[in-house]
């Protein structure tokens, strides 16, 4: 059976989160319905990711059972990719909900515009720390571990994009393909311009992923900014955290 829009989005991203794991040498491993890791997960990013609709949840809730007998250091994260779960009487607390994003593909990519935003491929490893640096302040992870390692650099199925204004590092996103679909993540934007580098982001994406549908989750500015150039919000999803 074809798998949904919203299943096609979660799974996209459970493969990013293994990418981003697999680099610090974390992987996970993939189940019937869902994404699991039973290491320490990097900052920001879930142990459990479900990728496709079940009505008999036994075998997911065994699955985060088992995270939770781990005893897994410090705080980590669920991803309920189809806001079907309670988690709460297992000790999990609502960290936040977002949208699952689509954009069907184009066979006219839209334009950059008026844009004065210069966009690169990140291919160096200077360049990914410049751009992790500028993520990170504008994102709020301050002195956080480092989180995007070189290894992401040969990864044909992933694009770290960086956009200057001059000389200076000011936005940038992260693509990562799969399937018939390409991820957006890691978008960061100067104020009140998040709409102009999403539809930015998206043309890049759209010429670098010709016949791909370009999917992604986000909340608050960026989930505006992209609904502003034209992504659709196709469901929505809960992130669960656990403290150990």
């Amino acid at each position: 059976m074809k798998a949904s829009r919203v299943e096609q989005a979660a799974r996209n991203n459970a493969i990013w989160c293994d990418t981003i794991c697999r680099s610090h040498g974390a992987p996970g491993e993939y189940l019937e319905t869902a994404w699991i890791n039973r290491h320490r997960a990097p900052p920001y990013y879930p142990n459990l990711v479900t990728f496709r609709r079940t009505t008999d949840q036994t075998a997911l809730l065994q699955s985060v059972r088992s995270l939770i007998g781990q005893k897994l250091p410090g705080r980590w994260a669920v991803k309920d990719s189809f806001q079907d779960l309670d988690l709460s009487e297992l000790g999990f607390e609502k960290l936040f909900e977002a949208s699952w994003l689509w954009h069907e593909f184009s066979a006219q990519p839209i334009g950059a515009g008026t844009s004065d935003i210069q966009w690169i491929r990140v291919v160096s490893f200077d360049e990914l720390q410049h751009w992790e640096s500028a993520w990170s302040k504008t994102d709020g992870a301050g002195d956080a571990p480092r989180i995007f390692y070189p290894s992401l650099l040969t990864d044909h199925t992933v694009t770290v994009l960086a956009g200057f204004r001059g000389k200076k590092l000011i936005a940038g996103g992260i693509a990562n393909t799969s399937e018939a679909v390409a991820g957006l993540s890691n978008v960061f934007a100067p104020s009140n311009h998040e709409s102009q580098v999403w539809a930015d982001l998206l043309g890049n994406v759209q010429a670098l992923f010709p016949g791909k549908h370009v999917v992604g989750y986000e909340h608050g500015e960026n989930l505006e900014a992209a609904l502003e150039c034209g992504f659709e919000a196709i469901g929505k999803l809960n992130v669960w955290l656990r403290r150990e």
